[in-house]
């Protein structure tokens, strides 16, 4: 499999969006991988790296300046207690559809699959465009995209900020289409600027992959960006199943 550097891009904190390009405009961006980017980088990666199937993933060692946010569990976090609850959920009486953040509730656009790229950069843009929450992930990892609109007041993910609804320690709710639940602790926020983004790795994890691939562990993955405190200011929420 060809080895590709994958990246994630920020929300603006404008209204107008377009698909990330080649320069770097901070009022045209979208949550997404941004293939153009290093095409021309690629085409030598094309040429002189072939990796194996199970493992075609940048890792810190890959990478010049590689920032490591070592990944942080719940209190008493028992994995083979994890693995034992329903791969679905429970119903515990929460709205069909939707992402419950300490009792705020978001309802999401599932879109479980997109790889952020191609068609699906499209799909992906076309949700965020239209301020939805988009849901994406493969392998246990359930990564919600949303903007954060300072200049109106109305970006989907207004709340989380503006009401002070996520932190660490907070509990999250994905409830599924059939009404099945599973319940997530926050347990690490991480930060880090635009400029940066292509060297950030959660343990041995490429940030930008894991948002999209998952390593296995059921987790959930909460980014938007406030361009208000700092330009280019990306804000990811992580935490891991406890229910």
């Amino acid at each position: 499999m060809i080895f590709i550097k994958r990246f994630l891009l920020l929300t603006s904190i404008l209204a107008t969006l377009m698909p990330y390009t080649n320069s770097y405009t901070p009022n045209t961006a979208v949550l997404a991988q941004d293939t153009s980017s290093v095409q021309e980088r690629n085409r030598v990666d094309e040429d002189e790296t072939e990796k194996d199937n199970e493992d075609d993933s940048l890792k810190p060692e890959d990478i010049e300046g590689a920032v490591i946010h070592e990944p942080v569990l719940p209190t008493d976090y028992d994995e083979e207690e994890i693995e034992s609850l329903p791969e679905d959920g429970t119903e515990a009486g929460y709205t069909e559809e939707s992402l419950n953040v300490n009792g705020y509730e978001f309802s999401f656009k599932d879109m479980r699959g997109n790889e952020g790229f191609g068609d699906h950069f499209d799909e992906l843009n076309e949700v965020l465009n239209e301020n939805r929450l988009a849901y994406v992930g493969q392998n246990n990892i359930n990564t919600f995209f949303g903007h954060y609109y300072d200049l109106s007041g109305t970006g989907v993910f207004n709340p989380l900020a503006d009401q002070g609804l996520l932190e660490i320690g907070t509990e999250v709710v994905i409830t599924d289409e059939d009404g099945l639940s599973k319940g997530y602790e926050i347990t690490q926020t991480i930060e880090f600027l635009h400029e940066n983004q292509q060297k950030q790795f959660y343990g041995d994890d490429y940030m930008p992959d894991l948002a999209y691939y998952g390593n296995g562990d059921d987790m959930v993955y909460i980014q938007y960006c406030r361009w208000d405190i700092q330009t280019g200011l990306l804000i990811t929420n992580i935490g891991y199943r406890i229910w």
